[in-house]
């Protein structure tokens, strides 16, 4: 029986399926398709102005609206122990916890800067350049979601929960 692929060699990436040709193994291929659903649907949900970001904004968003206008709340992990923002960061995730809002955890709050910035017009980008992106609610689209926001419903659903801490990791990647 041949051994399993090295996961730690990079070059190893790519396995070879049924008929012998070379594919992203499972692991790395469902972090490819996360990272694009993420870039796609805080584009998306951007240019549809369904963005709300900054702890401030996000607070007030929850604690005057309905959980259910909201799809998740996006809280990168790069600034959970950050002792300038950690109590607002804490009071942010216990509030989605306890109106059961999504949760997703991503490793970096400038790449998601850098997403939503490089999907706003120049005009946009001169009135939001104090905007704040420690935390960021997508809002749903009604009456139906885009695919690529499915795709991150998807993924919380194979990982259910509210406590961010056990929230697994999605690894943003800079495109161009």
């Amino acid at each position: 029986m041949a051994d399993p692929p090295d996961k730690t060699n990079s070059y190893n990436s790519f396995i070879p399926d049924s008929t012998g040709a070379m594919v992203l193994d499972d692991e790395m291929s469902q972090q490819v398709t996360l990272n694009v659903s993420m870039q796609q649907c805080l584009a998306q949900a951007n240019s549809e102005g369904r963005l709300i970001s900054g702890f401030k904004n996000v607070f007030t968003f929850l604690e005057n609206n309905s959980s259910e206008l909201i799809l998740f709340c996006i809280l990168p992990e790069n600034l959970w122990n950050d002792s300038r923002r950690k109590a607002a960061f804490r009071l942010v995730a216990s509030f989605c916890d306890e109106r059961r809002v999504r949760m997703i955890k991503v490793d970096d709050d400038q790449l998601v800067r850098k997403i939503i910035e490089r999907t706003s017009s120049s005009q946009l980008s001169a009135g939001k350049a104090d905007l704040s992106y420690e935390c960021v609610l997508v809002l749903r689209r009604w009456p139906d979601q885009p695919c690529c926001d499915a795709e991150l419903l998807r993924h919380h659903a194979r990982f259910p929960g509210h406590d961010f801490d056990n929230l697994p990791l999605v690894r943003l990647l800079e495109s161009s």
